[in-house]
């Protein structure tokens, strides 16, 4: 508690009995049980002592008590209620002449007005008043204008007689004997709840519409739809007889005292022991703080509010900040200084939550007020380096946090740092131009943006170690993380948290230093990082930027296991993208080097998978393959054991089809550079594909004809590659040149064959190979370089059926050639008629032709395009014209 009000006597041991009071601006006006009506004026002096002047009175104002006195200085009336009726009187002359009776309201036993403060369209103020009188189970509602009060509209009919009233924006509270109600000005009413044991209910109107309604010993707050505001009440020592607010405070008379609490925060504030206090008023003066006056039936005190800047400390060392946060606002001051003082106190306000552990309730307050980084971590013990810890100031000394308490704090703190975080990357409010926050009082300033970024990453580091270290890795994976190097390798190492560390490293783009770390712990059977496959899955990250730091630390993983270092240069499902733009030749020279197991299975993925057309590795994948069938040749002519012989043969013939399947389907080595590294002597199918790939068909052939012997081959070889052009159209001639001429060993290709039989016509068998190719294959042979070729020995009968076949060949080539040009001189005649009739229109252009897309007219230097259907549009327009 603290002294909010001070009780100072105004009036004591009055001779009349005192009924009414009601004040403004200074001023106190009584009203008697006499009938008496006199007004004071109330000012403070220069000494403690307060200055009472009469300065007039009524002894005639009324016959009968005036129980209910209201003034409204703005329009210079005074409204009282006296023997059951309303009157209006002249506040302007000295004895308070009547103004009207308001003879409708005889049978009154209560009024309320409600004065509202409008600014008009020409900037004036207008004063509205409206008058609500309850007259036995009747409202009687009224306005005020031309110095008299009118009626508002027809009278609401009640249930019972109201004993209290209140307006409530376009609304009134009605208390009755033994329940409350809300009644709209349109008609509509509403029960709200009973009033309890309390005979004389009170109802006080707040803020913004809203209500204070007495229940017995308790206060209960509504809005003006009589919807409790809030889920708590006030509660009293005593029944209260009647209550004001004086903003912030709620006021109420006791039998023995003047009790003020206050809402929000619900404090018990002061106690002030008067003699039998009866009645509360409320003094709003213009030029200066309000002023509670309270009277007895013979004595008046003035409840003087004590200055705000009294107030203030006494509640701060209270720790009561939400209600000097609301005094500040009622202070006298300057705006800078109220602004620097509510910023103090709210500060004040945030580390007593924290102090309290309501720690979501401090960070929401430090993030609100932009509260100084450092000064908000240095709250948490070993979130802060001691140089920074020992130039902070606090308050008092931050509380020590453990257990379930540290990780309640550590959540409010991670929440806090990403908002801050999200300000200042989204560049939103609360950040200064320098990227700083506003300074606190015994911080340390930071303004540069980057720093405090990276003040922020590295304490959420620090906070998701000691709370939800899965979150670790999505910070660090974070684009634009900026945790600090230094300080997140000492925490991570400490906490062993060495795969976060490598990812800390690999994000700052300390690679050597993070191979480094994995290449030693691979080697120790107790540490998560054990084994290669870290190392091969963080080299596949690197990118040709990087190869050469590839090259070196993959060199480690070949000689630990060389089929798993492969998928360093192929990647995996998981990260293709980085190891596919690597130097290709580059890797294959590196894996000739290293272990040239490698290169064969590098090459057919980077050309099977990737779809690499590079001759080069083309080319060298085929040489591998060479390579290595004639190894295995020359390990079968070696080896002595069956079982090995067997399995190296098949070891062979399946190397030398992936040689053969490889080179009838690339297209990209180049087939001179390839065939002198084949031999004559061996792997002649090879040979004849190489042979077929340079156009030299008949060496080729010459090959499968008079080496391999295999005609049926030959014929396949002939269909691959013949083709109409002058390329490919003779190789059937070629290959019957082959079968009716004696083996030449001068023929390239054949050299060093042993030549048995050799003789100078053909055999019979020869002959009818010759005959069947001529017959099936006619069309693509010559008849007359046939016929030279063919020897003198082959008969005119046995060609019969070749002739045949292509004689009717050639007619029906004539006649389509005839067909053809028929055809064409038709298309021709055809399109010369279209023409001729196309070039027979006119187009009339004149002065008002206009372009169907541009709608502008056409100049006799324009271009322009016709159309079928009429339209003419500019040259230049026609691509903008739809179909």
């Amino acid at each position: 508690m603290h002294d909010a009000y001070e009780a100072i006597p105004i009036l004591e041991k009055l001779p009349l009995q005192i009924e009414a009071i009601t004040a403004y601006d200074g001023n106190l006006v009584v009203g008697t049980k006499q009938g008496h009506l006199l007004m004071y004026s109330v000012t403070r002096g220069t000494t403690q002592r307060w200055q009472v002047t009469l300065l007039r009175s009524n002894k005639n104002f009324s016959r009968k008590p005036v129980t209910k006195v209201a003034v409204v200085p703005e329009h210079q009336i005074l409204i009282s209620l006296s023997d059951n009726i309303v009157s209006v009187h002249d506040l302007t002359v000295f004895n308070f002449p009547l103004l009207r009776t308001m003879t409708k309201t005889k049978g009154a036993n209560v009024f309320e007005l409600d004065v509202k403060h409008h600014i008009s369209r020409t900037g004036e103020t207008v004063v509205i008043v409206r008058l609500v009188v309850s007259v036995r189970r009747k409202l009687q509602l009224y306005y005020w204008k031309s110095r008299q009060f009118q009626e508002l509209r027809e009278e609401l009919t009640l249930p019972d007689t109201p004993r209290a009233l209140s307006w409530c924006k376009e609304a009134i509270a009605v208390a009755f004997k033994h329940e409350y109600w809300l009644v709209k000005l349109t008609g509509e009413q509403k029960e709200l709840f009973s009033t309890g044991r309390n005979q004389e209910p009170q109802i006080t109107r707040l803020e913004d519409g809203h209500l204070a309604l007495a229940r017995d010993e308790k206060t209960i707050f509504l809005d003006d739809d009589g919807i409790a505001t809030c889920s708590y009440t006030l509660n009293w020592p005593e029944q209260p007889y009647m209550m004001v607010y004086d903003r912030p405070y709620l006021l109420a008379v006791l039998p023995k005292s003047v009790e003020i609490q206050t809402q929000e925060p619900r404090l018990s504030v002061q106690s002030l022991q008067l003699d039998k206090p009866r009645l509360l008023a409320l003094s709003k003066n213009s030029k200066g703080p309000s002023q509670v006056f309270v009277a007895s039936t013979s004595h008046v005190w003035c409840l003087h509010a004590n200055p705000v800047s009294q107030q203030i400390p006494q509640l701060l060392i209270q720790k009561e900040f939400e209600l000097a946060l609301k005094l500040v606002d009622l202070w006298d001051e300057a705006p800078d200084a109220k602004q620097q003082m509510n910023q103090h106190i709210q500060r004040l306000l945030a580390f007593h939550h924290f102090s309290c552990q309501r720690f979501q309730e401090a960070m929401n307050l430090f993030f609100e007020l932009n509260t100084e980084l450092l000064y908000v971590i240095g709250l948490y013990p070993d979130l802060v380096p001691e140089e920074y810890r020992s130039r902070l100031q606090y308050p008092s000394t931050p509380p020590v946090l453990l257990g379930t308490d540290l990780e309640n704090a550590l959540q409010a703190l991670i929440h806090y740092l990403l908002q801050v975080r999200h300000q200042l990357v989204g560049g939103s409010g609360g950040v200064s131009k320098t990227g700083g926050l506003r300074s606190t009082e015994g911080s340390v300033n930071i303004k540069s943006r980057h720093q405090m970024l990276q003040i922020i990453d590295t304490t959420l580091l620090k906070c998701y170690l000691q709370t939800n270290d899965a979150l670790i890795v999505p910070l660090l994976r974070m684009p634009d993380s900026r945790v600090s190097i230094e300080e997140g390798e000492r925490v991570l190492r400490k906490a062993n948290k060495y795969q976060e560390l490598v990812l800390l490293l690999q994000t700052k783009g300390l690679h050597q230093k993070a191979l480094e770390l994995l290449l030693r712990h691979s080697k120790r059977p107790d540490s998560p990082l054990k084994g290669h496959q870290r190392i091969i899955s963080y080299l596949q990250h690197l990118g040709p930027n990087q190869i050469d730091l590839i090259f070196e630390y993959s060199g480690h993983v070949i000689k630990i296991h060389s089929e798993d270092a492969l998928s360093i240069f192929t990647g995996d499902e998981a990260s293709p993208g980085e190891v596919e733009h690597l130097p290709r030749p580059k890797v294959l020279s590196f894996l000739r080097k290293n272990d040239k197991s490698l290169v064969v299975p590098y090459l057919e993925y980077v050309i099977h998978e990737w779809k690499d057309t590079n001759a080069l590795l083309h080319n060298e994948l085929i040489y591998q393959y060479k390579e290595q069938v004639m190894e295995d040749f020359r390990s079968v002519k070696k080896s002595e054991d069956p079982t090995t012989v067997e399995t190296l043969k098949m070891k062979a013939e399946t190397m030398r089809k992936k040689l053969l399947d490889f080179l009838h389907s690339s297209k990209h080595y180049a087939a001179a550079t390839i065939l002198v590294h084949f031999p004559y002597d061996d792997l002649y199918e090879e040979r004849t594909i190489l042979l077929g790939r340079l156009g030299q068909h008949q060496q080729a052939l010459g090959i499968y004809v008079h080496t391999l012997k295999d005609t049926h081959r030959a014929l396949e070889y002939c269909k691959e590659y013949y083709s109409p052009d002058k390329q490919g159209k003779d190789v059937y001639l070629v290959l019957l040149k082959l079968l009716v001429s004696p083996r030449d060993a001068s023929v390239p290709g054949i050299t060093n064959v042993a030549h048995d039989n050799l003789d100078c016509a053909p055999n019979t068998e020869d002959i009818e190979e010759v005959l069947s190719l001529l017959q099936n294959y006619s069309k693509y042979i010559d008849i007359g370089q046939a016929l030279a070729v063919l020897p003198d020995e082959v008969c005119v009968r046995l060609l019969r059926p070749f002739l045949h076949s292509a004689f009717q060949h050639a007619t029906t080539q004539k006649r389509n050639l005839q067909i053809a040009r028929g055809l064409t001189q038709s298309l021709k005649l055809q399109t010369t008629e279209k023409l001729v009739a196309s070039q027979s229109q006119k187009v009339l252009l004149s002065e008002f032709t206009i372009c169907a897309v541009c709608h502008k007219r056409f100049t006799k230097h324009s271009a322009f395009v016709w159309y079928p259907n009429g339209d003419i549009v500019h040259f230049s327009c026609q691509d903008r014209r739809g179909h």
